[in-house]
């Protein structure tokens, strides 16, 4: 082998070595995103928090001219006292009602399964579709929201050091911003900052705008139940208003565990609960959201109960809180990545299209 071939032998190699050093490193990164991926969502979780905090804080420190950390403070204080409020004065009464909540939503379970055993028809579909554990008060409807709702508890952990992280984040962004930017090469930082102010203003209006749409639905759902004198009131109002951060699936998991648990005030209670909540949440969806949300923090519905489905299905139940925002920021990163850059370059290439035909 000449020389001259043993050196483009060793290039070839090197190339190649180089490229599956490259593919190595990518699957180790994807597996440890995967294996890390509960710590992913915590850090993603907190990242919209901080700019929903840094928002309020730059708007209230622009608007009474004060320090952007006294605005942190300002915003972050109440929310504290707020919580500490309400565990001292209504934690008791949650507590009592959450121990309701488990003693009657399986009488609710209960009455169902009596109403379905009663009637032939119902149980005779029921034994062809191979659903034969109807009986007892754990049913398979309190089964089925069992998992769930243990999840969703799990995730209040998660939530308090989401919220310790975010406000980190949010006493200096510019500091974390500049020590993401030093680890991308020079020629990528100006799209990773301009893709950075992107998704911080609109992950920031889209959590402002859901906080607004959590606090009307928990209201209007906690007075409504109050007004049909069902039990419990105040924690389903709760429970309603947290979980309508979940899209379409919080509000049908929250109106399904209200409703069993009026069931065991009677039918009557029952119906008029699913009116309620089919009431409130139309105004919710016709009135609130549309005035709160901006064009573009609003996502379609069918890409929204998707994203939904595919965190839970990934990732865990507890993950379809984020699945709104995390849909959003992949979008946002499509459009200053791949959109913008692509019909720049189409106005580009048109206009010197038209200069050749004009000088011609």
């Amino acid at each position: 082998m000449s020389l001259e071939e043993r050196s483009t032998f060793g290039d070839s190699l090197g190339k190649f070595a180089g490229k599956a050093a490259i593919l190595l490193a990518l699957i180790a990164a994807a597996l440890a995103a995967w294996t890390l991926r509960q710590v992913i969502f915590i850090f993603f979780g907190a990242l919209v928090l901080a700019n929903g905090m840094s928002a309020v804080a730059s708007f209230l420190a622009s608007k009474f001219q004060i320090r952007y950390s006294l605005g942190l403070v300002a915003v972050v204080t109440p929310g504290l006292i707020a919580l500490g409020m309400v565990g001292w004065f209504f934690g008791a009464t949650i507590n009592d009602q959450l121990q309701e909540l488990a003693e009657k939503i399986p009488d609710g379970v209960q009455w169902l399964t009596n109403e379905i055993e009663a009637r032939p028809l119902v149980r005779d579909l029921s034994s062809k579709m191979e659903i034969n554990d109807l009986s007892g008060t754990t049913g398979w409807i309190a089964k089925t929201l069992a998992p769930i709702m243990r999840s969703f508890l799990g995730a209040a952990g998660s939530l308090v050091v989401m919220a310790i992280v975010s406000i980190y984040l949010a006493a200096q962004p510019d500091r974390y911003r500049a020590g993401a930017l030093r680890l991308l090469p020079l020629s990528a930082r100006s799209k990773a900052s301009e893709l950075f102010d992107a998704t911080s203003k609109i992950l920031g209006r889209w959590l402002l705008g859901q906080l607004a749409v959590m606090a009307t639905v928990g209201l209007l759902s906690g007075l409504g139940l109050w007004l049909l004198g069902i039990d419990a009131a105040f924690v389903l109002g709760l429970v309603g208003g947290l979980m309508s951060f979940v899209p379409y699936v919080g509000s049908v998991i929250t109106a399904v565990i209200a409703t069993l648990f009026a069931l065991a005030q009677g039918p009557y209670h029952a119906v008029m609960v699913i009116a309620m909540y089919v009431g409130v949440h139309f105004i919710e969806g016709n009135f609130i959201t549309p005035l709160i949300q901006a064009e573009a923090t609003a996502l379609p519905p069918a890409i929204t109960l998707l994203s939904v489905i595919s965190c839970a299905m990934l990732f865990g139940p507890s993950a379809a809180f984020l699945a709104a925002p995390l849909t959003l920021f992949v979008i946002t990163a499509l459009d200053v990545l791949y959109t913008e850059p692509m019909v720049k370059q189409e106005n580009a290439n048109s206009d010197d299209l038209t200069v050749r035909q004009l000088k011609i």
